[in-house]
């Protein structure tokens, strides 16, 4: 009996219903045999590139995020287009826009990464190391936290297997790009600051404060208790550079403007501490926002409440792809340790 009459023979009564009126199950692994055969010399990697040149929406933001020359990504896609048949890619010097062939191959081949990481995952055991994408400035008690939550404490006793003990291997990643990382299997959590835009992810918070002013301690209004709208009128406001965390970085400033605060943003890598302080220290109109405990135990930074019963919040979510391993267990943590989830 060869394999595929031994799983025909298992499948279970009425499994066929899932497909057309009179396909076996045989039927369908015949055919998935042949279609496998026609797409042989097809590679995942030329998916990916094809995938993120169409978020991209530029050739050279795509080779950029890839990490490979635009050259090589150019001809990676004309490979492409040939081995299809069509061009898939309309160029100009704006950048690239979708054929209808294009968009019809697009519309098939999308789901094709999460489909074979679901089987991968359905089948392969547990893994020891989760890669975790980080955004910038996250509180090293939200890591303990999470920490905590997905792997629990580490091993006591020197007789521990550490080749058996789950780990987290975590890295910084913006938020903006997690989303991508994400959908492709290269982290399988991210660590985000909400409210963000991507679809299919599940969320689960772990750290929910309201926002306090920051300045150094040398600041002029580092003596202030409460500084008032009008004080902080006068200050810019250190914030995000473009592209990063957008969902967070748009909604702030706007529930500031409808407190009365109009800052002037002054854009920073939020991801290089350094630079942070750097820039704090160096202007006396100049001012963060953070929340209390996160600045808590810095003592070259002051902390101040917004004058306001409704200040915005900072808050912190574990994210998973839906569907996934990841997400199962996020989910079960979260009931475990009071994180609020969300499923989408």
């Amino acid at each position: 009996m060869s394999v595929l009459d031994e799983w025909t023979s298992r499948a279970p009564r009425g499994a066929s219903a899932a497909y057309s009126p009179g396909t076996s199950q045989n039927d369908v692994v015949l055919r998935a045999v042949s279609d496998a055969r026609d797409v042989d010399d097809f590679d995942m990697r030329h998916l990916r590139y094809f995938l993120t040149v169409v978020r991209a929406g530029t050739v050279s933001a795509a080779a950029q995020e890839l990490r490979i020359s635009q050259p090589s990504l150019s001809q990676q896609i004309r490979r492409l287009e040939q081995r299809v048949g069509a061009a898939l890619f309309i160029r100009s010097s704006r950048g690239v826009e979708l054929t209808t062939g294009g968009r019809a191959f697009l519309t098939e081949i999308q789901g094709i990464p999460s489909q074979l990481r679901s089987a991968i995952a359905a089948v392969a055991p547990a893994p020891r190391i989760w890669p975790v994408g980080v955004c910038g400035g996250v509180p090293a008690d939200v890591l303990t936290e999470v920490h905590l939550g997905l792997v629990g404490p580490p091993p006591k006793g020197a007789k521990a297997d550490r080749d058996t003990v789950a780990k987290l291997r975590m890295r910084s990643v913006n938020t903006t790009d997690q989303g991508e990382l994400l959908r492709h299997g290269e982290i399988a959590f991210g660590i985000v600051r909400l409210p963000i835009e991507t679809p299919d992810l599940v969320r689960a918070v772990v750290w929910d404060e309201p926002l306090g002013v920051v300045m150094a301690r040398e600041h002029p209004l580092a003596h202030r208790t409460e500084p008032s709208w009008d004080d902080l009128s006068r200050q810019r406001l250190l914030w995000y550079e473009d592209g990063c965390a957008r969902g967070f970085a748009d909604s702030v400033p706007a529930h500031l403007a409808r407190l009365g605060w109009n800052s002037m943003l002054h854009p920073v890598d939020q991801d290089q501490h350094a630079l942070f302080m750097h820039a704090l220290q160096t202007s006396v109109d100049l001012v963060a926002l953070r929340p209390r405990r996160a600045v808590l135990q810095d003592p070259h930074l002051v902390w101040r409440p917004l004058p306001t019963s409704r200040p915005p919040r900072e808050r912190l979510a574990v994210t998973a792809v839906v569907g996934t391993r990841s997400a199962r267990l996020l989910q079960q943590v979260a009931d475990e340790r009071g994180w609020k989830f969300f499923a989408q």
